[in-house]
């Protein structure tokens, strides 16, 4: 990957050929100065055990409460699903379903499709509908809302702190450490540097039964 590929700058729409640098290094604009694109450090092994610490956390956050409020000796437990299906029952339908593809389906279909991505392009597997999946990615990912809706949560529990006896339970927790795994996976991939690694992939490591 020596050879030069034409890029435009997204700060000020500059094309220039850019070159395929080393591991730790960036590429800056000519004109303006901004990053071009970066060469993460750790390659694609780093983000791919972040996203499977992610994928744990992420299936624990959805098997215990986030938090339990104690009202006067009445116990209620609140987790992810059963906000959602709240919201659906108490006639805000179209709130609890957008809860729940934002703080649920959504990213956990971007924390799979990224793994799916990533797997592919690491060990060099042409998998069925890889470059479609690339290109949902950056569509889908704006939606990814679960760091908004944990700051809701703290939001609430600071105001219902006088009213009701609140304890954060391991769901909680899991959310949390599932979205700063989520971030520091995110900061050590770059997009335009899988582009070129789906582009330079050699055709004949297509897995057996698996060819499009």
């Amino acid at each position: 990957m020596t050879d030069k590929v034409l890029m435009a700058c997204r700060e000020c729409d500059a094309l220039q050929w850019v070159p395929w640098v080393p591991r730790g290094q960036k590429v800056r604009c000519r004109g303006c100065g901004a990053t071009l694109y970066h060469q993460p450090r750790g390659g694609l092994d780093r983000p791919i055990a972040l996203l499977l610490g992610a994928l744990f956390l992420y299936v624990l956050a959805n098997s215990f409460p986030l938090i339990t409020l104690d009202i006067g000796g009445a116990v209620r437990e609140t987790s992810l699903v059963g906000t959602s299906w709240a919201l659906y029952q108490h006639d805000m339908k179209l709130l609890g379903l957008l809860v729940f593809f934002t703080s649920l389906a959504i990213p956990g279909m971007i924390l799979l499709s990224t793994l799916y991505v990533l797997t592919g392009l690491r060990w060099q597997l042409r998998l069925p509908g890889l470059r479609q999946m690339l290109v949902l990615l950056s569509h889908i990912h704006p939606w990814e809302m679960a760091d908004v809706f944990v700051v809701s949560i703290l939001v609430a529990m600071v105001k219902m702190s006088g009213m009701a006896d609140v304890i954060i339970d391991a769901g909680l927790y899991a959310l949390i450490g599932y979205i700063l795994l989520g971030v520091a996976a995110s900061a050590s991939m770059d997009v335009f540097v899988l582009w070129q690694r789906l582009e330079k992939m050699p055709d004949h490591r297509v897995p057996a039964g698996l060819k499009q």
